[in-house]
């Protein structure tokens, strides 16, 4: 049996299939699976055993390159065509595929007219759950009851060389006691301020954590984590704009704890199994939040009831009161929480 899956979303929406991928693959172990994600992303599922192939979707890459790729999935002639999401692309990329069992998220009429009949079975978008126990609903018409599994998360050996040899560069040995501090996301509405964040850097390290502070290569986040690193008494040392996102996760697998916002890290920090702090405003943590028992969400919710908003920050300020009003000792509880339980 051949099976495709597509899910063209973010990097943290690809992870929260990888427990629907366990599922598939047990229910049908000798199945191949192909999974059509965004470039960029392969690192997340390519080391996967659960996956036997990855094909790398680019957006904008224009209409050759895009029937190229539809080609490509028509001659692998699947059994099973998966769409993880209501999008466009993957409804045609299914349909593409010929076959015979094609399901679908239900698109509610979004897209375009007639999407719905490209598919053999619709499954309805439930948003009162977390997005990984959605997933775990596309493979229900397989006659597979959705149970509970973890984020799984790969890491190669020259990954995992690559980071310890840039700790060591900078004076961090292999098995010291590091933190991962990710206060950036590319939705700044997201973010904390970055002196309460130093603050929560100079407590990990008088907590006896090598602090490593990491963020994404867009320039904003680079200078956001430098300014919190210059705010901070303890120096941490500063990878922000510097991993791959393979040596990212070899990076959070070496790692004691990951303290941050919600963002992609956040996710592969919880499927790699460090412990995870993360602060929570305008987005739903219920759908969002880190799937893993070794967490803690820090939010303010008894005081906004308006959470969560799922707005880009108070009255389109991208910057959210919600996530201004959490205090560092309210941080630090949290840290101390999981330090006692898994530390």
């Amino acid at each position: 049996m051949r099976i495709l899956v597509v899910k063209l979303r973010n990097i943290g929406d690809v992870l929260m299939m990888t427990p629907m991928l366990r599922a598939l693959k047990d229910f049908y172990p000798d199945a191949g699976i192909t999974a059509v994600i965004p470039q960029g992303m392969e690192e997340m599922l390519s080391l996967n055993p659960c996956v036997a192939e990855v094909l790398p979707f680019k957006k904008g890459s224009g209409i050759i390159e895009e029937l190229r790729l539809l080609k490509a999935i028509r001659r692998a002639r699947f059994d099973v065509a998966i769409n993880m999401t209501e999008g466009d692309r993957g409804a045609i990329m299914c349909a593409a595929s010929g076959a015979a069992k094609r399901i679908g998220a239900d698109p509610m009429g979004r897209g375009f007219i007639g999407k719905e009949r490209l598919f053999t079975d619709l499954v309805p978008q439930k948003w009162d759950r977390h997005r990984a126990l959605m997933d775990m609903e596309m493979i229900r018409p397989l006659g597979i009851e959705p149970g509970g599994r973890r984020l799984e998360l790969y890491t190669s050996g020259e990954s995992d060389e690559r980071v310890l040899d840039m700790l060591a560069g900078r004076g961090i040995k292999d098995g010291a006691r590091i933190a991962v501090v990710h206060p950036t996301s590319r939705w700044l509405f997201k973010c904390w301020n970055d002196k309460s964040v130093a603050g929560v850097i100079d407590y990990l390290h008088d907590k006896g954590f090598n602090v490593v502070l990491t963020s994404g290569p867009d320039r904003k986040e680079m200078d956001k984590a430098e300014t919190i690193a210059g705010y901070a008494k303890a120096r941490p040392i500063n990878l922000s704009g510097l991993l791959t996102l393979g040596q990212l996760a070899s990076l959070l697998k070496m790692s004691r704890l990951f303290f941050g916002v919600d963002s992609a890290p956040m996710h592969m920090a919880a499927a790699v199994g460090t412990p995870v702090v993360a602060l929570f405003g305008p987005s739903d943590y219920k759908v969002w939040g880190p799937y893993t028992d070794k967490a803690r969400v820090v939010m303010k919710k008894e005081k906004f009831p308006c959470l969560p908003c799922r707005k880009d920050g108070c009255g389109g300020s991208k910057k959210s009161d919600c996530l201004e009003a959490i205090t560092v000792p309210e941080v630090i509880r949290a840290i101390e929480e999981l330090i006692k339980t898994y530390l």
